[in-house]
């Protein structure tokens, strides 16, 4: 049991620091880019149901709509379903998040590695575009700073679709 509960330490502690706001890799020599492994794609799809548990005790469901889904997240952190120093749970919404992200700019889930460690991320395309939602949301509110979740998304959108190739074109 021991060894299982430091994977999933290692699989959801390990978004390097620079991460949180960034959407540029600062340093491509001392980093790889690989696909979720199938543990990665089990331990997500177990985070999006354990979400998709409380969005139903509310009487909702998740559904794709970012104005929907991102409004069910913020119920569920307001109403205090999920403890601020519950890093696991408030994780998984923002594996929930980033897969509002991935649909609304077209971005796919990877496993970022550097000398940071290891973490799921987004990425646009083969581009040095990234995204590091499973935090954007735990990061901020175990410290008390309880920004609105649909905030977090506009301006990460904002923010990236301003940095994707051909964005001066748009």
């Amino acid at each position: 049991m021991l060894p299982l509960a430091l994977l999933v330490l290692s699989i959801t502690h390990g978004t390097p620091t620079w991460a949180q706001n960034s959407i540029i890799s600062p340093n491509t020599a001392d980093r790889r880019i690989e696909a979720l492994s199938p543990i990665d794609q089990q331990f997500m799809a177990a985070q999006r149901a354990k979400v998709e548990t409380l969005a139903n005790q509310l009487g909702q469901q998740l559904t794709g709509i970012p104005e929907r889904d991102l409004a069910t997240l913020q119920r569920i952190l307001e109403l205090g379903l999920i403890a601020p120093d519950d890093t696991l749970q408030l994780q998984a919404l923002g594996v929930v998040l980033g897969d509002l992200f991935a649909t609304e700019l077209n971005m796919n889930w990877i496993v970022y590695r550097d000398t940071a460690g290891r973490t799921r991320a987004l990425q646009y395309g083969t581009s040095e575009v990234f995204l590091f939602p499973v935090t954007m949301i735990s990061r901020r509110w175990e410290v008390g700073h309880q920004r609105p979740v649909a905030d977090i998304f506009d301006t990460n959108v904002a923010t990236t679709r301003a940095k994707l190739p051909g964005a001066n074109w748009r």
